[in-house]
């Protein structure tokens, strides 16, 4: 199905990119609510003319999303942050646009796909997943044709994971373990979220009002993950077991920078695992191909971390 117009909020995120290319190639027209359009036009989204419409979206103003809904066929959230800042809670990023798109995708029978996280519950200290599953809560028990979409670790070449750690693995003697290194995920290459959330457009009505959790083929524990970084890397395995009360003391000292690498509630997530094996059934089925291969497809973008002689 081409032509169609998809609301994309969160279109110059890492997904965001991966998933508007998909369908700008594809030949759809695209709204993408941006903070600052005109800068975003110069520099991250592209189309044929016409194809693309940048358009200034305030969070703090979310009525004025609704002629952007009610002008699309399908509509698309990918909104979400790591750490909270001083006028962008999670509340507000991961519960009230969410609420508020999903209302008016309810009023104008717009279907709607809405990206949240995989481990979100409210059995947990961790505001982000409890966020995360307020989302999720009111989609469900609001709306009639919608998929949710709860994707593990995302990765790919500008992720914010792998590079973050291999950045760590090339600057420092060591890279920090946290929970002994023990909590386990089951991560999903970007592309294949992007195909999958391609193909779930195209699909919608068979997949419609369901939960999907997005996962790989695999399951790593993190030290085993920070292993692969060291051995893509071609340097010799070198941990330091962090304390609980120093992961705690650390999280509630750098949260207060303006961009914190850790943050508590990071800590506080790190106690759930990010995985649902099994499922990769279902996203190999949805892809209509094979789930990529995490340590090939890493190790060669963790190439650029190695010293050069």
């Amino acid at each position: 199905m081409k032509n169609k117009n998809v609301l994309v909020f969160g279109s110059t995120g890492f997904i965001g990119r991966s998933i508007t290319k998909r369908l700008l190639q594809n030949g759809d027209k695209l709204i993408c609510p941006v903070r600052n359009a005109r800068r975003v036009k110069r520099n991250i989204l592209s189309g044929d003319i016409g194809q693309i419409d940048v358009v200034n979206f305030d969070i703090h103003n979310l009525d004025e999303i609704k002629n952007y809904i009610k002008k699309s066929d399908f509509v698309i959230n990918l909104v979400g942050i790591l750490y909270e800042k001083n006028n962008l809670s999670f509340e507000l990023v991961h519960y009230l646009l969410p609420k508020k798109i999903a209302s008016y995708c309810e009023l104008y029978k717009k279907p709607f796909i809405h990206i949240s996280s995989l481990g979100s519950t409210f059995q947990t200290k961790s505001n982000y997943l409890i966020s995360k599953k307020m989302g999720e809560r009111f989609i469900e028990n609001n709306n009639n044709n919608y998929i949710v979409i709860r994707p593990s670790t995302v990765y790919g070449e500008e992720d914010n994971f792998f590079n973050l750690f291999g950045k760590m693995a090339k600057l420092l003697p060591f890279l920090p373990l946290i929970k002994n290194g023990t909590t386990r995920f089951q991560p999903i290459y970007v592309n294949d979220l992007s195909l999958l959330i391609f193909n779930l457009l195209n699909n919608f009505d068979k997949y419609k009002n369901s939960n999907l959790a997005a996962v790989g083929n695999d399951i790593f524990t993190f030290k085993e993950i920070l292993s692969h970084i060291f051995l893509s890397m071609k340097k010799k395995e070198r941990f330091f077991y962090i304390p609980s009360f120093l992961a705690i003391l650390q999280g509630k000292l750098l949260e207060k920078l303006p961009k914190p690498l850790f943050t508590y509630d990071q800590y506080v997530t790190l106690s759930h695992d990010s995985i649902s094996d099994g499922s990769q059934k279902l996203i190999t089925e949805i892809l209509n191909q094979d789930l990529s291969n995490m340590k090939i497809i890493t190790s060669e973008y963790l190439k650029k971390f190695i010293d050069k002689v």
